[in-house]
């Protein structure tokens, strides 16, 4: 028979070890999204980025954003910046 100040260590002992498979997972979880998030990205990037570099001839930075094939960058900045105000939140509301 196991004291009581032993099963209390045992019990402690399990504890964290289910805390830290728990930690992990979400580890997994999280780099496996991220990887996925990424990987969408550069999808995208090549999929509305366009061939036509023809910017180089506009001068103000601003006005680039309003090339023909300027769309598809903005358009995967914005889905990125959705992605990162979404994940931001997530995290945070996990925390607490």
């Amino acid at each position: 028979m196991r004291t009581h100040e032993e099963r209390k260590i045992l019990l402690h002992r399990r504890a964290m070890e289910l805390e830290r498979d728990h930690t992990r997972a979400e580890l997994r979880e999280s780099a496996l999204a991220s990887l996925t998030l990424a990987f969408s990205l550069i999808f995208a990037i090549g999929w509305f980025g366009g061939t036509d570099h023809a910017l180089s001839s506009m001068s103000f930075a601003g006005t680039s954003l309003l090339g023909e094939s300027a769309g598809g960058y903005v358009l995967t900045a914005v889905i990125s910046f959705a992605a990162a105000v979404v994940i931001t939140v997530l995290c945070i509301k996990k925390r607490k």
